[in-house]
């Protein structure tokens, strides 16, 4: 199974850093957190990633690739161990980038791989929230047992519901609506919130392609168009429990870094 990573777009919520530097590239700890994305997709046995950039993320695609005057330099010095680790992330697996030509948000951006995919299913991950290198492996593990299409859902606090889309169940427990950031708990469907892992069916892009474009936020919203796929599929929910970080603001960011110490030091 293949991963797309899609990271095009400007992420103005952590300006002015990310006027020059990707949010994706953004340390946690020292490695920027797509590397511990890649890492542990990988380690899900996922063999080849996906991303899905701008015009102006060419320090992502330069992160995963060679840099001979580099490499050149640390074995003069005879630092093999810094070799080592600047070479470690182009070995992981096979990378493919693309770009998304116009900013219209999530599913767009997964157009653009469309003529490219071959498998039946495949995976997507966001890059601004990361958990523990087993949820990968579970969701995984979640498709194989039902052949549907998973979405990963953790359940969090009243006050949250208003920052993610938040799931509503029938009763065999599969997803049947998603409410985008409810503006009061009244709103809320569920205290379960979904949008940043997911294994979708080829047949996806069809469904991004005859959805229509939300004219109040210029961009094809996710909701939208995972919605449609019950009209065939059961959209099957995978519950992390709590192995979720989100470095999407400046304070999630600074949070993530003092909570997951114990990761990379263990």
């Amino acid at each position: 199974m293949k991963a797309i990573i899609p990271a095009a777009w400007y992420w103005t919520r952590m300006l002015p850093i990310t006027k020059t530097i990707p949010k994706e590239m953004l340390p946690i700890w020292n490695k920027p957190v797509i590397q511990y994305i890649v890492e542990w997709l990988v380690a899900a046995w996922i063999n080849e990633i996906w991303f899905i950039t701008s015009q102006w993320k060419w320090s992502l695609e330069w992160y995963f690739d060679k840099n001979y005057e580099l490499e050149d330099i640390l074995v003069k010095k005879n630092k093999e161990a810094l070799l080592e680790k600047i070479n470690e992330p182009k070995h992981l697996c096979n990378y493919v980038f693309f770009k998304q030509k116009e900013q219209l948000w999530f599913p767009h951006a997964l157009l653009e791989t469309r003529n490219r995919v071959t498998d039946d299913f495949f995976f997507v991950s966001v890059w601004d929230q990361f958990w523990d290198m087993s949820v990968y492996k579970n969701m995984i593990e979640v498709f194989f047992t039902y052949k549907q299409p998973v979405i990963w859902i953790q359940k969090v606090a009243d006050k949250y519901l208003s920052n993610y889309w938040v799931v509503d169940f029938n009763k065999n427990w599969s997803i049947c609506w998603i409410i985008e950031k409810p503006a009061t708990k009244k709103e809320a469907p569920s205290n379960y919130i979904c949008n940043g892992l997911y294994i979708l069916p080829k047949d996806f892009f069809g469904i991004i392609e005859t959805t229509k474009l939300d004219s109040s936020k210029w961009e094809i919203v996710m909701p939208d168009c995972l919605l449609q796929l019950t009209d065939q599929w059961s959209l099957i929910p995978h519950d992390c429990g709590d192995l979720f970080w989100d470095v999407g603001t400046t304070d999630a960011w600074h949070k993530a870094n003092i909570e997951t110490k114990h990761l990379w030091y263990r």
